[in-house]
């Protein structure tokens, strides 16, 4: 049985902790720095919700972050219910319009 890919936003969570407790700073003052709330910072952390990309960037660029290592590897297939992406491989012909496609 193939594995399910853990959900990217609890890696991407995990990550940003990881980067937080490197640089000595308890969420508190991580969320103080980047001008968000303590629970908007603690749901990104645990990987619940949809964090904002701006949002996500903002705490990286805190964080001085490097972006690559920040998203390397996260699998968008791990994304559950509606979020998870149906790769354009999957589309067949008859799904597009003409107005979706370059001729």
């Amino acid at each position: 049985m193939p594995e399910t890919p853990e959900d990217p936003r609890v890696e991407l969570g995990r990550r940003l902790a990881e980067l937080r407790a490197k640089q000595s700073l308890t969420i508190q003052g991580l969320a103080a720095a980047c001008e968000l709330d303590v629970s908007n910072l603690r749901k990104i952390e645990k990987g619940l919700g949809n964090p904002r990309l701006v949002t996500v960037l903002k705490v990286a660029g805190v964080l001085e972050a490097d972006l690559r290592e920040l998203f390397g590897g996260l699998d968008p297939y791990g994304l559950s219910g509606d979020d998870r992406p149906q790769p354009l491989s999957a589309f067949d012909d008859s799904f597009w319009r003409p107005k979706d496609r370059i001729i």
